[in-house]
């Protein structure tokens, strides 16, 4: 057991050595260069995140004060609560998509890919739910245009 604890403790103290040597020998001078060579891409990404961060909060006002806008505008044409809702949702969707794949654009990711696939898959469902979405564009037309309100009779002729 003791011859154990000494050959373990030589091998310790081998290692220990080795490392010493190993850390007296290192080339600072590339350490040095390698870091240096680093700091442009650092700072360059740093100045990148810190223009997304402005970019998105800047889109985020920006997208909440249109949507303001348009509500209020639709509001005085005297859209339906529903549609008001439904294009409020829609344009929310859709604007916060194009500042996402604005801030994308901003670090070399291709936005052209996500958007092909997410058109593709749309054309998709839609292709698939085309007549639940017919019924639901009719839904809207009908709250959006109004011809009909509360109290209208519908009366069938039987000629």
């Amino acid at each position: 057991m003791v011859l154990l604890e000494m050959d373990t403790e030589q091998r310790l103290s081998d290692i220990v050595q080795k490392e010493a040597e190993a850390a007296q020998n290192a080339d600072l001078s590339k350490i040095r260069s390698f870091l240096q060579g680093l700091l442009p891409e650092v700072v360059s990404l740093g100045i990148q995140i810190l223009l997304a961060i402005l970019i998105w909060f800047i889109g985020v006002k920006l997208v909440k004060f249109l949507r303001k806008r348009i509500r209020k505008w639709l509001a005085k044409l005297n859209f339906d609560t529903g549609v008001i809702q439904f294009l409020d949702s829609l344009i929310k969707i859709v604007a916060y998509f194009i500042l996402i794949c604005i801030i994308l654009g901003l670090f070399g990711i291709q936005t052209t890919s996500i958007v092909a696939v997410l058109t593709s898959a749309s054309l998709a469902a839609g292709l698939a739910l085309q007549g639940s979405l017919a019924n639901f564009a009719g839904g809207v037309l009908i709250l959006a245009l109004k011809p009909f309100v509360v109290g209208d009779y519908i009366i069938e002729d039987r000629h």
